[in-house]
């Protein structure tokens, strides 16, 4: 076993009030209370030949390529990681300030104070993968392969046949918990990364103006009580764009019940307990051996499924204010000349963690459904997912679910300006011959 070295950080970016909140399309509620704060982490990983990739996870909805790109850049330029080893991952908390304004159909112009939050957040990452850096030490690194049943599907069919949000128990959500226990060799600081999929949508729901974490943010406070002050507890999302947490689903009634605060309680604790429960079982001790690879696919959009013009110009006069800004975006860009675009090129990529240890990644929120057709295509059934990788906005549906509607493949993509009209199939077949390029260039 020969020995690797790696490096952690974390730094507060909690917003200040009054930006407009993220997690709710392009509506601007402004932030009036803070509940707890929300960081930025940063984990360096190096085996012993020098390869190295960054980890980095934000208490946020998301970033659009605008800002996502050029900081991902610095992020390789200033630590020497090749670009396609920086991993920026949100936890897609909807209580936290609005990413990614660049990517919503709004004729509003972005907020002063929210650019200048965004530029802060660009630096307090770019801050903390210098740190992390600073801190590389030889170290041991353990992976472990657990369960959790925090989340569920929330994609449910009603007597009618018609697809919408409620929770569904035999729908597709992945109970895989993945988590790496990397441990300094000297026996001091720790740093546990734990992966799973589930939207943290429990704190908006009681508190809809209010900053927090939510409870991925509740799961770390837990695991440092419970492990130590000294270890880093980083949370990486999976695929969890059709996933809701469990503890607000009513199955007699089908339908998600308004929360409380006791709810990301309960969620962040059931997880934390998950994971050290994992902890305590049998681990493989991992022998570093990183590459990365990262493209994009094609994701065609269906011409035919677009709303007319006077649709929008309804939606402009709406007294709603998520309608209206809809409406105005959409009147204003077909009566530009610039049409909906025709297909959205895709962020995704493989990185080689061990012999026989892969991850893909794949931008925006992407559904549960994806995990079995990635490990399938590339015959690879121990393959771990994440997702809101890099891009964080934007559902990913399956062909499969296509004719199923329902939000996350209708509603959704008019609230991006890669929008309004939803998918269309041939969606597997562009993201499998992405993926298969993408393993050959590790085997490479």
């Amino acid at each position: 076993m020969t020995t690797a070295r790696a490096g952690w950080a974390e730094i507060e970016t909690t917003p200040p009030l009054g930006l407009p909140m993220g997690g709710r399309g392009p509506r601007f509620t402004p932030g009036r209370e803070i509940l707890d704060p929300l960081i930025a982490q940063a984990i360096v990983l190096e085996d012993s030949r020098g390869n190295r990739t960054l980890w980095i996870s934000v208490d946020l909805v998301g970033l659009s390529p605008v800002i996502a790109e050029p900081l991902r850049y610095d992020l390789s330029a200033l630590t020497g990681i090749p670009l396609e080893a920086v991993i920026l991952n949100y936890s897609h908390t909807h209580s936290g300030p609005m990413g990614g304004f660049e990517g919503y159909a709004t004729p509003l112009p972005k907020p002063p104070e929210l650019h200048a939050y965004d530029e802060s957040l660009c630096r307090n990452i770019i801050h903390v993968a210098l740190a992390a850096m600073e801190t590389l030490q030889p170290v041991a690194v353990t992976e472990y392969r657990g369960a959790s049943a925090v989340g569920i599907n929330r994609r449910r069919k009603g007597p009618s046949g018609k697809t919408g949000m409620g929770p569904d128990p035999d729908g597709a959500h992945n109970p895989d918990l993945w988590l790496i226990d990397v441990a300094a060799l000297d026996g001091g600081d720790r740093c546990v990364v734990f992966s799973y999929g589930c939207h943290p949508v429990i704190v908006y729901g009681y508190a809809w103006d209010s900053i927090s974490a939510d409870f991925p943010g509740v799961c770390r406070a837990t695991l440092k009580s419970e492990l130590g002050a000294n270890v880093q507890s980083q949370f990486i999302q999976g695929l969890a764009g059709n996933v809701r947490p469990r503890v607000l689903a009513d199955l007699n009634q089908g339908r998600f019940r308004k929360s409380s605060p006791a709810d990301p309680v309960t969620t962040g604790t059931e997880l934390a307990g998950d994971i050290i429960r994992t902890l305590r079982g049998n681990g493989t001790r991992l022998d570093l051996d990183i590459a990365a690879a990262q493209g994009r696919f094609l994701a065609p959009r269906d011409q035919g499924k677009i709303p007319s013009a006077d649709h929008w110009r309804t939606l402009a006069g709406s007294d709603d204010e998520l309608n209206r800004n809809l409406g105005g975006y959409w009147v204003e860009r077909l009566e530009s000349g610039i049409p909906p675009v025709k297909a959205v090129p895709w962020p995704v990529g493989l990185i080689r963690l061990a012999e026989g240890r892969r991850i893909a990644w794949i931008a925006g929120e992407v559904l549960a459904e994806w995990l079995r057709l990635v490990r399938a295509w590339l015959n690879d059934p121990d393959l771990i997912a994440w997702g809101y990788c890099q891009e964080g906005r934007g559902y990913l549906p399956t062909d499969e679910l296509l004719p199923e509607g329902g939000y996350e493949v209708d509603r959704a993509n008019t609230y991006t300006t890669t929008g309004p009209g939803p998918f269309a199939e041939g969606l597997n077949a562009s993201a499998r011959q992405t993926f298969l390029s993408l393993a050959r260039q590790l085997q490479a």
